[in-house]
């Protein structure tokens, strides 16, 4: 995997933070999943809870990353990359759900 500069950086950045605020939203905007709910409504219940999990620790290394010199970063690139791939995914979920599961 190839360094990331801190100019790419913050965009990674910023678009994690608008995905945090989605994962917000959608978490806040959700009612309490009951045991007797179809399993997809708990399903997308945690979906939204872990992609607003991975998104907030991919934020927090990637902030912290951006402080750090880019010669000896002990933040390796990877570990803002793969949590914040499956908050990617998690979004792809929701969205999906979003048009074919609401009413």
């Amino acid at each position: 995997m190839r360094p990331m500069p801190s100019a790419d950086m913050v965009s990674l950045i910023s678009f994690l933070a608008v995905l945090l605020i989605f994962f917000s939203i959608d978490v806040r905007a959700r009612e309490e999943a009951q045991p007797s709910d179809p399993w997809h409504a708990r399903l997308f219940g945690w979906t939204s809870r872990s992609g607003g999990l991975c998104t907030a620790l991919a934020l927090t290394l990637g902030w912290v990353d951006l402080f750090l010199p880019d010669e000896k970063s002990p933040i390796h690139v990877a570990f803002v990359a793969v949590p914040g791939s499956v908050a990617v995914l998690c979004a792809i979920a929701l969205g999906l759900e979003m048009l074919w599961q609401r009413r």
